[in-house]
């Protein structure tokens, strides 16, 4: 039996009001951004369906850090988020730092004059890349 690949790996920006999704092949490895979900009772029925649809084996999570480089209040409930999504997808869930991927995301939107609303998607776009770059990805 042919070992199987994954096919696609998809990066979340988890905040209190919405989700920042991005996907990449697992070949090309070029994230791009997919689509922002609002994070309500309804958004682990989203995330697994898109991760169906998509053939995605694995998912990274963005994980905030303080400056000092420790884990957060937020950290945690992303965690929790983390532990509840496992019930719902069969893919691996990796987490990565999200340090820093909001603020890329703003200065990407004003250095391109791009007028979003919100950046979430853009965001989970650079958690992506983040992880792909670093010698996990």
């Amino acid at each position: 039996m042919a070992a199987r690949f994954p096919k696609a790996i998809l990066a979340l920006d988890v905040g209190d009001a919405r989700i920042g999704v991005a996907i990449a092949n697992t070949i090309a490895r070029l994230p791009a951004p997919l689509i922002i979900l609002k994070n309500d009772n309804q958004v682990f029925d989203s995330l697994k369906e898109l991760a169906a649809r998509h053939e995605v084996d694995i998912i990274i999570i963005g994980l905030p850090r303080n400056m000092q480089g420790e884990e957060t209040g937020q950290s945690k409930a992303i965690r929790r988020f983390a532990e509840e999504l496992k019930e719902h997808v069969d893919a691996q869930i990796i987490f990565a730092d999200e340090s820093l991927s909001s603020k890329r995301a703003e200065e990407y939107s004003l250095a391109r004059k791009h007028q979003a609303k919100h950046l979430d998607d853009i965001a989970a776009c650079f958690i992506l890349e983040e992880y792909l770059g670093s010698e996990n990805g």
